[in-house]
Order: structure tokens, then C-alpha cells, then sequence
């Protein structure tokens, strides 16, 4: 429970945290006599004000203290502490706040201390009254903005998933066409019916990572934005909004209560119900709301208004009691008539009435659940009208404040909030989430729930070129003949070991980053394959010059020494590991709009096998091809690169056993996915017997050593076959567990896939509407 909010506050002091800077050696305390706070009116208060360096009193100190009910302190002094300490008394002779602010003067820097004593709390009443027609306004607008569909948006944030988690970035309309509430939806893996909890955010702009530990726990969690914005974006555009266009957009249209921008933002939180009961595997019964500040507000708003809400939990919510202040007394943020006492806003002061979070909060009925939590010290959200908002709700509810806090948490205070939301949902207290998986496992956590819809179409090289085209945004010779991209795109990474603008296929690797990098955007999966060129007898210029295919090539399997020299003490090992070196740069590029790393398929040393490539069977033994395998996954792993889920792909062969397999198989610890390089070069006949035969020992081994299986490479060359796709390959695919199948590139001289001048276009529009292939909308 303590990981979320310590993500929290490492980003508040991201920038500190290099230096290690916590605290001050100067502290001021202000403490009253009674531990919890809290007074009788009439009675007098003892408040202890203590200036502290490195824990013991500072002689000669200056200070400036203001004393008074808060917000409106009276008592405003300076004085010089000659021993570090002051005694100061005060009292209230009507329920409310009494508040001592403190501020020292040293070393040319002010540090502050405060304490705000209750008195008689319990009986505090807000003065904002409840218009005739509050309810009658908000169903009405309730039942408007639901004539407009959800038309819910729906994508998949790999990065972000977990081995108990699936995370998305979701959207549905709110008051009209177009207008939309984004939010990240979190569900659990494992199927089932959850409670629900829907998380609404403090003021400001920002994006949004989801509340992934609840949903681990086992809940739907929805935490949304208001803004109408994505909650995916990098922070500067958010910043960039806040600081233009939505600058004190608090105030917008204050006069008019239609138009009032927190109209939309109320209803949104509504239609994020609606969402969570048409389109998440809610059980039903138990859905909550739960948010601070802003949030708090927001979350009275849902309960009051939606009777579906059965607990809700606001912390320190602002926007209460707006008009407390027109009679002297502390008003909830944003203080909207604290500065001039309305005076010239009589139509504002009208309209606020319908956007104060007490009249919601009188809304809340018997069988809903609260916890309320706040500061004494908050001098944002005040304990006055804090207090006012927990006396007027009648159902149910429990308080706990914090009285040290100011407009923050405590730990401790987090803490408790995730263990009551916890028990409202019937969820075991306590329960903690293993170790946060790697992108890796978070990847074979998701092929393998994908695995249990079917198994998902690949291309090779499928953004790049096609039949008649090349290089064209957004472009797929798939996506042209069935409307959709396939859900795995291979890229080659052949070439970036010479430092090469482009690959062996002559791909710029720009552009190879760029498509790559987008695929896992809209929820694809990429997988990446590597044809290093031989490293002995490649030139220099990667043989763009003299050097004639298969001369310096992988295909250049003249010497059979070639493993050997590049291995620790080989001739050629230190050339070699530059050339890992330039796999891993690239490799380091390789991250999403956060700066996370993207899971990605790796399977280096493929069709070991056979003898075509200089890593082949008759060109290393089984312990070079070993030490070979380890050298680079040892390398990349200790460049940190947990993203990659290594895949074992041999050729086609027919023949397995087990002792043949294990000769080479890198082991158990090495790899998550084993492949299948499976091509027609022969007759049809020989093909699905060899195919076949291959499934039948691979599927076994897979299941018996817990690892994913797939036909990392496939096709027939030149399509001879117009219906070879549903009348050869998927009658075999479909008696296996396989994960995805991948066909090779469709270049012009030699193409595997489809596109839609091909005779074999209608075959392939007929495996894509089988109910066992998934394509790129069907895993988003």
C-alpha cells in the first residue's frame, strides 16, 4: 500500500532526490495542550511554540505570529523569542477553528509552523443553502447527457500491465457528440466479477498512471480526468494547457450554471459509472468513489447523485461551503467570495450554490458508506468547512483526521484510506502484490491470455513496403486487403551491428524505431529478429561496395570457425562486442511517451538448425552455439534490457526428440518462447507432414517446460496457392496452442503476405474473419 504513495512524492521531489535533500535543520512546532486538538467553546486553548535547531531551542529568534479563528486571525505580532519558546492561549465562543500561524526568521530564510485547535466541531453547520430545484436540475441533466452514447474507446497500455493487471487508457462521450471523459482502466487478469472503484482527480492538469494496486488486489479501478484531454500525454503538454487555455478554469462561467465548467466535469464522473457497469466485468454490487481536494468534492458530487455508489471516501474536499465566507467564517476553496465578500456577484453566489459539495453531501443517503479525512492545519481546504460537510450527511460514515497535516497526506492517513476502500469492497486487509514484473513477464502474461482467444496474425516489415508501394504513413498491404493491421509486425535488425543507416533489407532504421514504436502504441505486439553479418569476412562498408550476396553476408557460411573466433578469446571478440554495443544503443531508444522501455520479442540466432547462416548446425558446435546464445543475453540483460522476452526459433525440421531439441536449446532460465520457422519450400504434402510433426513435440515440450509457442516464421513464397492460408496452414495451426504466426515480408522480387491485387486476397479476408485469428482490434 505505502508503493503508491511513495510514487506520489518521489515525483513531487524528483528533482531533489539525486542530492538527497530531506527537511530542515530549522523547525517550527506549534503545540496545543490537548492531544487530540480539540476544545469545548468557552474553554481556552494552550498553544507551545517552539523554534528548533537540530532539535533544541534557538536563543534570540524572530518571529511573526498571527492567532485568530482561520482565515480571519485577529491577533497579528512580532516578537523575538530569547530562549526559542512562546506560550499563546485563545478561544472560541462559537463552534469553529481557532488557528496559530508561525513564522521564524533566520539565516535570512522563513520557516513555518502552525496549529489549528477544533472547538465543539461536532457542531458545526454550513451556511450555503440547497437551491429548490438541485435535484430536479442535475437529474434532468443526467437524463440529457445520456441520450448521448458512451461510444467507449478502448487501448490496451502494454507498458503499463502486469502479470495480475490489465491496464488501458479508455474514453466515452460525456454531455454531447464528441465531447469525451478519458480515464485508465485497470481489471483484473483473471476472469471474474470485481467491485469496482472509481478514482476522481485534485485540481489541476496532468496525466494519469491508474490505480494498478487495487486492481491487484482484486477491483475494477477507473481513474479519470475532467478535461476532455488523453491522460497519456507527456507532462509539458498538460503544463502547457494549465498555464493557457485552462488557467483558473475553476471560474469559468461562474454566472451561469449551465455553462459552469464544473457542470460537465459532475456529469462525466456519472457517465464513468455508466462506463464501468456497461463495459468492465463489474460484479454488481459494490462500486465506490474516491478522490482529495478536488477530488473530494467530485466524490460527494457521485454519491449524492448516483445511488449506484454504495461507499465513497473524500479527503480534504474543497469546494464546500462557498458562501461561509459572506458571514466571516473559513469558506472552502477556491475562497470564490473570500476576497471581496461577493459583493457584484449576487448571480455567481446564486449559481455556486448548485456546485457546493455540501448540497451534495445532503443528498447521501443511508445505505451509502463514507470515510472522511482531512488536516486541522489545511489552509487550502479549511477543517471548518471539512467538518460542516461530515455533520450534514445522515448515512453511514466514519471520520478520522489527521490534525498535523496540512493539504497532504500522512502515510499513515494513506494507509488507513486503502484499508477502509479495501473492506467496503470485501477485499482481505493486508493483501500485498508480489514484485513488480518486467516488461518481459508482463508481455508472456498477455500472450498468454491472448493465447486463450486464438492466435494473432504477423507480417514481416508490414508498415514498410508492400506490392506496388513503399514507404507510405500508415500503410499495410494487411490493413489494405482486410480493413486492420496484423496484430504482430517482425522488424530486422540486420546492419545496425556496422553502424548502418539502414538494414539488410534497406530499411532506414529510423524509420524501423518510428513504426516500431508505434505498433506498441496502438496496442500491437513487434517482435525483432537479427541477420548480423559475418564477422569475419563482412567489409567494412557492410558490403554496400565490392562485396556481392552472400559475401560478408549471414548467408556466408564458407568458414566454419566463425562462432568460435567471436567468442570470449576469439580473434574477432572484441569487433564483436562493439557490434552488441550497437545492438543495445538501439535497443536503449526503443521506449514509449513515459521513457519506459517497450516489450518486445527477441529471437537472435534463429533456424540454428540448419547450416545457412554462420551460426548454423554445421558451422559451430552445440557448446559454442551455447556460449554464443549466453554472450549476448548475458550482455543485454546486464544492460538492463528486461523488456526483451527471448525466443528460441528453429527451422522446420520434422524430426524432433528430445535429446535433438535439447542440444541446443538455451535452456529453461533463457527462454520464454519457442518458434517455429516453417516455410513451403517443397511439396504441400511435405510441408504439413513436417509442420505437423514439429507441433506435435514442440506443443508437448512448450506445456511440459511452461513456455509459449508460436510460428515465429511462415508462408508460402509468391502465394503459387490462392487458398493456401485456411486450407493448409490454419488446419494445422488450429489443432496447437500457438500464440501468433508470423508471414514474411512482401517484397516486390518475393512476397508471403497478402495484399489486395492478389488472387490470394480472398483467402486471406477469410482467415481474418475466423473467430480463432486476432488481428490489431481484437488484442487492443
Amino acid at each position: 500500500m505505502k508503493r503508491i504513495l511513495s510514487t506520489v512524492i518521489c515525483l513531487l521531489v524528483l528533482v531533489a532526490l539525486s542530492a538527497q535533500i530531506r527537511g530542515n535543520s530549522i523547525v517550527v512546532t506549534v503545540q496545543p495542550d490537548h492531544q487530540d486538538w480539540t476544545y469545548k467553546v468557552g474553554e481556552r486553548a494552550k498553544f507551545t511554540v517552539s523554534v528548533l535547531k537540530s532539535g533544541t531551542l534557538l536563543d534570540n529568534v524572530s518571529i511573526d505570529y498571527a492567532a485568530g479563528p482561520e482565515m480571519y486571525q485577529d491577533v497579528k505580532k512580532s516578537v523575538v523569542l530569547k530562549d526559542g519558546s512562546l506560550q499563546l492561549t485563545g478561544t472560541m465562543t462559537k463552534p469553529g477553528f481557532y488557528r496559530v500561524d508561525v513564522t521564524a526568521h533566520v539565516g535570512g530564510k522563513d520557516y513555518k509552523g502552525a496549529c489549528s485547535a477544533a472547538f465543539s466541531p461536532e457542531q458545526l453547520q454550513p451556511s450555503t443553502v440547497m437551491p429548490n430545484d438541485f435535484s430536479e436540475f442535475w437529474q434532468n441533466a443526467i437524463r440529457e447527457a445520456r441520450k448521448t452514447d458512451l461510444n467507449p474507446t478502448k487501448r490496451l497500455l502494454p507498458e503499463r500491465c502486469t502479470k495480475d493487471v490489465y491496464v488501458y487508457e479508455v474514453s466515452f462521450q460525456n454531455i454531447q457528440e464528441n465531447y469525451r471523459t478519458y480515464g485508465i482502466l485497470s481489471v483484473p487478469v483473471k476472469e471474474g466479477k470485481y467491485p469496482a472503484l472509481l478514482r476522481v482527480p485534485g485540481a489541476g492538469v496532468r496525466p494519469y498512471g491508474g490505480d494498478i494496486w487495487t486492481a491487484a488486489q482484486g477491483a475494477i479501478t477507473l481513474e479519470i480526468g475532467i478535461h476532455g484531454i488523453p491522460v497519456t500525454m507527456e507532462q509539458n503538454v498538460y503544463d502547457d494547457v494549465f498555464n493557457g487555455a485552462l488557467m483558473g478554469y475553476w471560474e469559468f462561467n461562474m454566472d451561469d450554471r449551465d455553462k459552469h465548467y464544473y457542470k460537465r466535469v459532475v456529469l462525466g464522473c456519472i457517465r464513468a459509472l455508466d462506463y464501468i457497469e456497461q463495459y468492465t466485468p463489474w460484479n454488481g454490487k459494490e462500486l465506490g468513489v474516491t478522490g482529495s481536494s478536488q477530488g473530494g468534492f467530485l466524490t460527494l458530487a457521485t454519491a449524492g447523485l448516483d445511488k449506484r455508489i454504495t461507499y465513497y471516501a473524500p479527503v480534504h474536499a474543497a469546494l464546500c461551503d462557498h458562501t461561509n465566507s459572506l458571514r466571516g467564517i473559513a469558506c472552502g476553496w477556491p475562497h470564490y467570495f473570500y476576497w471581496n465578500k461577493g459583493k457584484g456577484q449576487e448571480k455567481q453566489i446564486e449559481v455556486s450554490r448548485y456546485y457546493d459539495g455540501i448540497n451534495f453531501a445532503r443528498l447521501i443517503t443511508p445505505q451509502q458508506k463514507g470515510w472522511f479525512s482531512f488536516g486541522y492545519n489545511d489552509d487550502v481546504v479549511p477543517p471548518t468547512t471539512a467538518w460542516s460537510t461530515y455533520n450534514t450527511v445522515k448515512g453511514p460514515k466514519e471520520i478520522s483526521p489527521y490534525q498535523a497535516t496540512w493539504h497532504f497526506w500522512f502515510q499513515e492517513q494513506w494507509d488507513e484510506w486503502e484499508n477502509w476502500l479495501l473492506e467496503q469492497m470485501h477485499i482481505r486487509q493486508g493483501q500485498q502484490t508480489a514484485a513488480q514484473p518486467t516488461q518481459a513477464q508482463r508481455l508472456a502474461e498477455r500472450l498468454t491470455a491472448l493465447q486463450k482467444k486464438g492466435y494473432m496474425a504477423g507480417h514481416q516489415d508490414d508498415p514498410f513496403y508492400g506490392l506496388g508501394w513503399a514507404y507510405e504513413n500508415g500503410k499495410s498491404d494487411v490493413k489494405l486487403t482486410v480493413g486492420d493491421y496484423p496484430a504482430v509486425m517482425g522488424f530486422d535488425l540486420g546492419g545496425i551491428e556496422m553502424g548502418d543507416d539502414k538494414n539488410l533489407d534497406s530499411v532506414p532504421f529510423t524509420r524501423i524505431h518510428d513504426e516500431l514504436l508505434a505498433h506498441v502504441k496502438r496496442g500491437g505486439i513487434v517482435t525483432l529478429s537479427w541477420h548480423p553479418r559475418n564477422p569475419v569476412t563482412t567489409a567494412a562498408d557492410g558490403g554496400r561496395g565490392a562485396q556481392k550476396f552472400p559475401e560478408g553476408s549471414a548467408w556466408d557460411v564458407k568458414d566454419a570457425t566463425i562462432v568460435r573466433n567471436i567468442l570470449p578469446g576469439g580473434a574477432y571478440h572484441q569487433k564483436f562486442q562493439m557490434w552488441m554495443e550497437r545492438v543495445g544503443d538501439f535497443l536503449a531508444t526503443l521506449k514509449d511517451e513515459n521513457g519506459r522501455p517497450v516489450p518486445i520479442i527477441f529471437r537472435p540466432w534463429h533456424e540454428n538448425n540448419g547450416s545457412w547462416f554462420w551460426w548454423g548446425q554445421n558451422l559451430c558446435g552445440d557448446e559454442e552455439f551455447h556460449g554464443l546464445w549466453n554472450m549476448l543475453q548475458d550482455y543485454l540483460t546486464g544492460r538492463g534490457f528486461d523488456n526483451l522476452l527471448w525466443s528460441y526459433s528453429p527451422n522446420l525440421d520434422g524430426a524432433w526428440t528430445q535429446e535433438r531439441l535439447l542440444q541446443r536449446y538455451p535452456g529453461n532460465d533463457r527462454v520464454t518462447l519457442i518458434g517455429e520457422d516453417a516455410y513451403q519450400w517443397g511439396t504441400e504434402a511435405d510441408f504439413v507432414k513436417g509442420v505437423t510433426a514439429d507441433l506435435d513435440f514442440l506443443s508437448q515440450f512448450a506445456k511440459e517446460n511452461g513456455k509459449l509457442l508460436a510460428m515465429t516464421e511462415c508462408g508460402l513464397k509468391n502465394m503459387t496457392d490462392n487458398t493456401w492460408w485456411t486450407r493448409v496452414l490454419k488446419p494445422v495451426m488450429d489443432k496447437y496452442p500457438i500464440s501468433y504466426f508470423l508471414l514474411w515480408r512482401n517484397a516486390e522480387h518475393e512476397y508471403f503476405g497478402p495484399a489486395p491485387k492478389l488472387p490470394c486476397a480472398a483467402d486471406y479476408q477469410k482467415l481474418y474473419k475466423a473467430k480463432n485469428t486476432l488481428f490489431l482490434k481484437e488484442i487492443q
